[in-house]
């Protein structure tokens, strides 16, 4: 057995733990009323992408790196896995609690554990089989701290309205380039790695390519927003669809109607695929807004629904999709249909409403959405209490 196994289960744990925060505030968001301030709303991203996606990707990472551990490796990665908890939980309180130089220095703490992961990832993966979904997750985690490093420059920003030995100019370009780097350098390179491993893609050249084609589009990303040019943003994006072709190409086998008549916690993964490809041609919609001047993300001027629509299609249908089925794969557990369909179903009527602005869409699939991952995050945290390890 994994020696990491039992640590991806605690993070799995915290992880769905702090999901819950994210949840309750989007619910009462998305249903329209109660408008959250300022500090609630980054608390409900934060919670999210770090406290929910991130905990869940690291308990992820045990899973795959930690095979045949010794135990030196092993007792450093449940160091690791506690360390981290304890982190993105002083961090999701640092956002909740305001302003100030609370937060960057969390963020800091936050920046050293996601430091510390990659380390001992890259430790870790020489001694591995090396495969596809081990270097796109590797390479996933490299965007991560790239991403991070943009989060702390953003908050000093914040904090302090500059970032000391820079003109400000460059700061709030440093600062700005955080979102694009966590959701497109991060998240859909983080999701296709944790599907190719769930739903075992076939291995082929193809694999390396989409990981090493998404990674590079995210450092495009990056460049594109800190030199402020749109040419770079519509190269990445095309890199990104190009990239997402081959890997749905790839996962085919795995993906196909006849691939779903079974029922199984798998299907969260292919549901995942799904809206992987949502995403993608939401993200394409946004470039061309963005570019033709329609939209401006950093004034909210503009159709902004379609930005928020790519947003959520990655965190709750790529995911939390992806990451739902990883939890029940360390418990074989039994699958839940409804809460699949549910959460789902809730999450397209509520795309749609921010896509076409029809507030009606909106707060009905905010709730259903809401309440379909809480009855998910119960259903799995009683599983991960009372199952019994299984192999992964």
């Amino acid at each position: 057995m994994n020696p990491l196994a039992p640590t991806a289960r605690t993070l799995f744990q915290g992880a769905l733990a702090i999901f819950v925060v994210t949840i309750v505030i989007g619910i009462l968001n998305g249903m329209d009323i109660w408008e959250p301030p300022r500090e609630l709303l980054l608390t409900h991203v934060h919670a999210g992408t770090l406290g929910w996606i991130t905990l869940a990707v690291v308990g992820a990472a045990m899973l795959l790196f930690g095979e045949g551990a010794d135990t030196a490796d092993a007792d450093r990665g449940r160091l690791i896995g506690t360390v981290t908890i304890a982190v993105t939980a002083l961090y999701v309180i640092a956002f909740a609690t305001g302003t100030g130089i609370f937060r960057p220095i969390a963020g800091t703490l936050m920046l050293a554990a996601i430091i510390w992961v990659l380390i001992w990832i890259s430790g870790r993966y020489p001694k591995v089989a090396s495969n596809s979904p081990r270097l796109a997750l590797m390479l996933a985690i490299v965007s991560l701290t790239i991403g991070a490093v943009l989060g702390v420059l953003l908050g000093l920003f914040m904090a302090r309205g500059s970032i000391p030995g820079l003109d400000n100019e460059t700061a709030a370009s440093l600062a700005g380039a955080h979102p694009p780097a966590m959701l497109i350098g991060y998240l859909i390179l983080a999701g296709v790695a944790i599907t190719d491993w769930l739903l075992a893609g076939p291995e082929s050249r193809l694999g390396p390519i989409v990981a090493w084609a998404l990674f590079g589009a995210g450092l495009v990303v990056n460049a594109a927003f800190i030199l402020d040019q749109e040419a770079l943003i519509q190269a990445a994006t095309l890199l990104e669809v190009i990239a997402i072709i081959l890997f749905l190409v790839r996962m085919w086998s795995r993906i196909k109607p006849a691939a779903w008549r079974e029922p199984s916690n798998d299907n969260f993964a292919r549901m995942s695929v799904v809206f992987l490809a949502v995403g993608i041609a939401l993200l394409v919609y946004v470039v061309q807004l963005i570019v033709s001047g329609e939209l401006n993300p950093e004034t909210g001027e503009g159709p902004i629904g379609v930005l928020l629509a790519f947003d959520h299609a990655m965190f709750i249908g790529v995911m939390t999709n992806v990451l739902f089925a990883a939890v029940a794969r360390t418990t074989g557990g039994s699958y839940s249909r409804p809460v699949m369909w549910a959460v789902n179903g809730g999450l397209t009527l509520f795309l749609l409403g921010l896509v076409l602005d029809v507030a009606i869409l909106k707060q009905i699939g905010a709730p259903v959405m809401g309440l379909a991952l809480l009855w998910g995050v119960y259903f799995y945290l009683r599983q991960l209490r009372t199952g019994q390890p299984a192999a992964v």
